[in-house]
């Protein structure tokens, strides 16, 4: 493809269900767009925003407040203004506006569905009670199916997630791009303990499911057994149901002496990811239920590229898709007790300790990064419109 036709392909993202600065959509592969002189706008529908940044269109709409057919409306309305001959979804309902904006069109518009996510997942019907869950379920199920029927092409995540599409949809072609940063993102400094001290820390929803609950309990364990160790934990999270504000409120009231604990709110994407280097051992101990045995957790590919061991749940996700044995370990997220005798095992050997700080950050350089994936994308979306 020439550099004229590079530039005069123009591409528009859209998505109900994420920001218009999303790690994936905006640092990655948008600004990847554009570097490779394509014209790229982001439509979010999750908040009011019209400006221009690193050479993209960012034009969204708050729709909090307004139904999927307002929602659907307004999205064709700035995909005319707009008029991209590729459009890349994140959703179902957004394929659904770029299907009848093409149809409206009067021009030959790819359209690719972006898919990162279970749909229909269990946020989707938590509100849901009884006999009304299953059939909101099947409702979305069906929605996803129609949509995703519509597509000309799929992005993948991850392998689990595009079995069903690839069983359903065999002829339709398809890409693997995985979740992984891009290391000019991460400010990488080389690892060090301290003796006497232990930083660790939590980012994401706040909430049992996400395994807040299980961090707290390893922390706590950790400080009443070694109350020489002194444990900074940072938590850069938020919460968001009744449930879990309950549950998680009385465990952000830290008593403990030996554990300084440091809320944060949710971050933006630099902020989050410039400070990840002041952690020693990351954990993510989220609860190994259906949906998340099959997720691969994003935040694992940053880890690594920090160039810090991990100790996640274990999940078929991270098995199928990550050398984590190089870097870290799997767990049973409620076995407290085998977790810190495994942080134990960090700070008590240092051999283990940099061998795996060293091991994840090489995984990071020669294969979990984005540049190592970036010119594959690019092709992929380029070559959809041919």
């Amino acid at each position: 493809m020439t550099d004229i036709q590079k530039k005069n392909l123009r591409i528009s993202f859209v998505t109900s269900g994420h920001y218009p600065y999303d790690d994936r959509i905006f640092y990655h592969q948008g600004i990847t767009l554009a570097d490779y002189g394509f014209q790229v706008q982001i439509i979010s529908a999750k908040t009011n925003l019209i400006s221009s940044d690193s050479g993209i269109e960012l034009n969204s709409f708050d729709g909090s407040l307004i139904s999927k057919r307002e929602k659907i409306k307004k999205s064709i309305e700035i995909l005319r203004q707009f008029y991209p001959d590729v459009i890349i979804c994140s959703e179902p309902l957004p394929v659904v506006a770029a299907r009848l904006f093409k149809r409206r069109a009067g021009k030959h518009v790819r359209i690719i569905y972006d898919i990162t996510e279970w749909y229909p997942s269990k946020k989707n019907f938590s509100d849901k009670k009884g006999i009304r869950k299953y059939s909101y379920f099947i409702r979305l199920l069906l929605f996803n199916l129609l949509s995703s029927s519509l597509t000309d092409a799929f992005i993948f995540g991850e392998y689990y997630k595009s079995r069903p599409y690839r069983i359903l949809f065999p002829f339709k072609p398809f890409i693997y791009s995985t979740y992984y940063p891009g290391l000019n993102y991460i400010d990488y400094r080389q690892p060090g303990l301290v003796p006497g001290k232990l930083n660790l820390s939590y980012s994401g929803k706040i909430s049992r499911e996400k395994g807040f609950i299980n961090f707290i309990g390893v922390i706590n364990r950790l400080s009443a057994i070694y109350k020489d160790l002194k444990i900074y934990v940072k938590i850069t999270g938020w919460l968001e149901s009744d449930e879990d504000k309950k549950e998680c409120e009385v465990l952000l009231k830290n008593e403990n002496a030996n554990i300084n604990l440091i809320v944060e709110g949710k971050q933006s994407f630099n902020s989050y990811v410039k400070n990840l280097y002041d952690t020693d051992i990351f954990l993510d101990l989220r609860e190994d239920d259906h949906e998340n045995q099959y997720c691969l957790p994003i935040r694992l590919f940053y880890y690594a590229a920090s160039g810090r061991p991990v100790i996640f749940s274990d999940l078929k996700a991270i098995r199928k898709e990550v050398e984590i044995e190089k870097f870290g370990f799997l767990v049973k997220p409620g076995e407290t007790e085998m977790i810190v005798r495994l942080i134990l095992k960090y700070l008590e050997n240092d051999d283990l300790y940099y061998s795996h700080c060293h091991e994840a950050r090489i995984l990071a350089e020669t294969k979990y990064n984005w540049g190592k994936i970036r010119s594959e994308f690019v092709k992929f979306v380029g070559l959809t419109n041919k």
